[in-house]
């Protein structure tokens, strides 16, 4: 019997040992073989800016931001997941959702300065793709977009717009 006590006693302290060691392992900061660190001035290494957007599309977004500057706070290059959140109760669904949508990132956003949540989103569509079917991760992107209640409004990056234009597309034309 009191062998017992004792088997029960060391197997108590093993798990508590073994649990101990796995803690130790998971917190211990990675070894320096793992982490390679980059230093500035190695001949191997660049690192440069890169542009936001490219000449059509910065063009686009000045008539954009002087349209609805007075109504909306104006932000370029969101991603996605930055103005929508995604809650399912099927959690593989919405990690397919999720990688799906995750690497996307909006040309810009129109958010309401009071509540400071996304209300519209323009994307800038190529002369080239004109005509054609969206791709299935844009069709995604709009559908995920409509669900949230956010407008999409599709600017061409070969049109020529004014601010009245512009202004009258994001439905902020006044009445006269």
């Amino acid at each position: 019997m009191p062998n017992n006590g004792l088997s029960f006693f060391f197997l108590v302290v093993l798990l508590i040992a073994v649990i101990f060691l796995l803690l130790w392992v998971w917190r211990r900061p990675l070894s320096e073989e793992a982490v390679h660190e980059m230093t500035l001035d190695s001949s191997d290494s660049e690192v440069t800016t890169r542009p936001l957007m490219t000449h059509e599309e910065a063009t686009l977004f000045n008539l954009i931001r002087l349209a609805a500057e007075e109504y909306f706070l104006v932000f370029v290059k969101l991603p996605i997941l930055q103005v929508v959140s995604v809650v399912d109760k099927d959690e593989e669904a919405r990690k397919s959702l999720m990688r799906t949508i995750q690497p996307v990132r909006l040309d810009v956003v129109l958010a309401h300065p009071g509540t400071l949540q996304a209300t519209m989103v323009v994307t800038f569509q190529k002369q080239e793709r004109e005509g054609q079917p969206p791709e299935k991760r844009e069709q995604v992107v709009g559908t995920v977009l409509k669900a949230a209640g956010i407008k999409v409004v599709v600017l061409n990056l070969g049109q020529t717009y004014s601010v009245e234009h512009v202004m009258g597309l994001l439905g902020l034309a006044e009445d006269e």
